[in-house]
């Protein structure tokens, strides 16, 4: 993980405090998401790339396989690992307002091949974050990494607006879905070809505002 990646996570201006003794817990902070790629990526070194995506991702997770949609604790069991080690580096985090759901995106490579990711954490009942869906795709050539991560946290919604619990979708597909206060949102539809489209929205200025969007195969 480069340093620059690092250093936006320990960054002293955060986006966002967290709050004192007796107030509101929703709170959002994007460093908390840098810092848990950070380990993620730690962990596929220490531990071996199977064992830390165990580690980092909900029951229900999701990911792809080629172009096939395959449960991750499932899938990554007694997998054995690549001779190359995955290798990614954050260039963007987007949050929502309460900081129970977010999405990162960067490049990844591994020996000679690179490609896209894009992440959806969410927070658990203990605070700790997990992924639900993880997904890229090959690119021409390696990505420019920023000097910086850039985060960004959705706009909240009206003052006193109690945000829905979360419930995961029917079935615990993830492809698609919408933070549980509605002010982030990604979707990924398949093709008859197989191509992915995927697609990241985040509430700003009052309206829902696509800040990425990837296809892929």
């Amino acid at each position: 993980m480069s340093a620059c990646v690092i250093a936006a996570a320990l960054s002293a201006p955060a986006v966002a405090q967290r709050p004192a003794k007796g107030m509101a817990t929703m709170f959002a902070l994007p460093s908390d998401i840098i810092a848990r790629e950070i380990g993620f990526a730690r962990a596929v070194r220490d531990k071996g790339q199977w064992q830390a995506f165990r580690d980092h991702a909900a029951p229900d997770a999701q990911m792809f396989d080629g172009d096939k949609v395959v449960r991750v604790q499932d899938f990554a069991r007694h997998r054995a690992n690549p001779a190359q080690s995955l290798q990614w580096q954050v260039h963007n985090v987007w949050m929502s307002c309460d900081g129970a759901t977010a999405i990162s995106y960067g490049g990844w490579q591994a020996g000679a091949a690179h490609a896209w990711f894009s992440t959806v954490w969410q927070r658990q009942k203990k605070g700790q974050y997990l992924f639900v869906l993880d997904q890229g795709g090959a690119t021409d050539k390696p990505l420019t990494e920023p000097e910086w991560a850039e985060a960004k946290v959705a706009e909240c919604g009206p003052r006193g607006q109690k945000a829905l619990e979360f419930a995961p979708p029917a079935g615990g597909d993830h492809l698609s879905g919408q933070s549980s206060d509605h002010s982030l949102e990604w979707s990924t539809a398949v093709r008859p070809d197989g191509t992915r489209d995927y697609a990241v929205s985040v509430k700003i200025a009052g309206k829902m505002t696509e800040v990425l969007r990837r296809s892929s195969k």
